[in-house]
């Protein structure tokens, strides 16, 4: 699944991951020299579970002088972003800080400065963005490496390592001791993470298409993956990455494969994974791995099985810091669970009239979310076609909900590509009502409605499986 605002294999950190009585300040102010727009911003992400960003923006004067101040969870470093256009400067705030940057933008990278309180880690990720790039890239260097066997994947991401740690060593001069354990940490993680993802990209690089059948030697690399807990480090991105993965990891290269289908070998080896967990984690991490194992999966499982694990977390950690997330997920998974009805919505049909897919009833819907931006949406729409020829005849539809506020631009998608069908049409992004409804928080997202207007079931498959869709629809007419 493409998450929101995300890019795969990179998780960003931490909205409602603490309370609120835990957060403190953090200011910022200072002048932009040749500014290219009417305001600036710092845009952050404080929840572990998912990425909701928070956005604060300030107008710079006629002289380019700014002042911003806000809430910022206490005692974690946070990778944040400071934009002006579009300009971007990396930062990793901390509570406390209180900054003031100086930036030319006619050279904006070597001329970011900062003074103040917490300016050294600030002016550290300055230069190491000039020199060393964005810290969001190190994935994307790690990732150029999966083409290699396993042993030289190994050497080749040590080496990336090595190269940050090199770095740090050499401009460590003022740098507080916890925000350099912080930096290593997230590249040493990050190393982990990436191994635990070989495997399987590895095959799909060679390949060059996507496959869940790894051959056991992609595995070799699993056993230099250590198995390291630090409750320490549970505001380090990449050890939350880590967390996620490590025991599916192990267990598969011990042979223990999860197969795509649910069913009772798919439950029990995530039993595993879980039981795993509780008998090795310590306490911090275990609260993570079990609340993000549980908002991920709330809604791709059994209503039964979510449910029991919803009562089994809220027993272990009544007081826990995800509850009000986790809680949601779960009341989400239950408003759009099978049998339960499905929300209204305006279609534009194939022939141009309009009906509500209430007036479907009597038919089976299939459901698609998608988006011009992602590609693989429209890639699912195309694959759909060949599905829609086999029930052509059939009472059954298949209806596109487009997230695109640009509905100009997405409808010439369409036609560039010759698509038809039955549309409808949305504005506010991810914000949008028909998003909200039925609860997207990334695509694809897909939805199959039986013929009462009611979800069919709990995670359809999609134009990508294209026998279990066609058998899935069949039944229910």
């Amino acid at each position: 699944m493409l998450l929101r605002l995300s890019t795969l294999f990179f998780l960003c950190a931490a909205l409602l991951a603490a309370p609120r009585s835990t957060w403190a300040t953090v200011k910022l102010s200072g002048s932009i020299t040749n500014k290219v727009s009417d305001s600036i911003s710092v845009s952050f992400s404080s929840n572990k579970l998912a990425y909701y960003p928070q956005d604060y923006y300030a107008r710079p004067d006629g002289q380019g002088r700014f002042t911003l101040e806000f809430a910022f969870p206490a005692g974690m470093y946070i990778q944040a972003e400071v934009r002006h256009g579009r300009h971007i400067c990396e930062v990793m705030l901390h509570d406390g800080d209180s900054l003031v940057l100086q930036v030319d933008t006619k050279r904006f990278d070597s001329s970011v400065r900062f003074s103040g309180r917490g300016a050294a880690v600030q002016n550290f990720v300055a230069k190491h963005t000039l020199t060393r790039g964005r810290i969001n890239q190190y994935n994307t260097r790690l990732r150029n490496h999966v083409g290699l066997a396993p042993d030289a994947y190994i050497t080749a991401i040590e080496k990336e390592k090595k190269d940050e740690f090199d770095f740090t060593n050499s401009h460590r001069n003022g740098l507080p001791e916890n925000f350099i354990s912080f930096w290593n940490a997230h590249f040493t993680y990050f190393n982990y993470f990436f191994l635990q993802q070989y495997p399987q990209m590895h095959e799909i690089f060679v390949k060059n298409r996507y496959t869940d059948t790894i051959p056991d030697a992609n595995y070799a690399v699993i056993k230099e993956l250590p198995v390291r807990f630090d409750d320490k480090l549970i505001h380090v991105p990449a050890y939350l990455l880590y967390l996620s993965g490590i025991f599916e990891s192990k267990l598969k290269a011990a042979g223990y494969a999860q197969p795509l289908s649910t069913g009772n070998n798919a439950t029990l080896f995530l039993d595993s994974v879980h039981s795993l967990a509780a008998l090795q984690m310590p306490p911090k991490s275990a609260e993570y791995f079990f609340a993000q194992s549980l908002y991920g999966r709330a809604r791709n499982q059994s209503i039964e099985r979510t449910r029991a694990q919803h009562a089994a977390f809220k027993k272990r950690w009544p007081a826990s810091e995800y509850a009000e997330m986790v809680d949601k997920q779960v009341a989400l998974a239950e408003r759009l669970s099978p049998g339960q009805p499905a929300p209204d919505l305006d279609i534009t049909m194939a022939d141009g009239t309009r009906k509500k897919l209430s007036d479907l009833k009597g038919k089976v819907v299939y459901l698609s979310f998608w988006s011009a931006r992602v590609k693989q949406t429209v890639g699912l729409m195309r694959a759909d076609k060949k599905i829609r020829e086999v029930f052509a005849n059939k009472p059954v539809e298949f209806v596109y909900v487009c997230i695109d506020d640009d509905s100009a631009g997405a409808k010439g998608v369409l036609d560039q590509l010759k698509l038809e069908g039955n549309f409808v049409w949305t504005t506010g992004n991810w914000y949008a009502p028909e998003a909200q409804a039925y609860g997207v928080q990334g695509l694809p997202a897909h939805y199959l409605i039986d013929t009462n207007g009611n979800f069919a079931v709990q995670n359809p498959p999609n134009a990508m499986q294209k026998t279990e869709l066609i058998v899935a629809i069949s039944k229910l007419y």
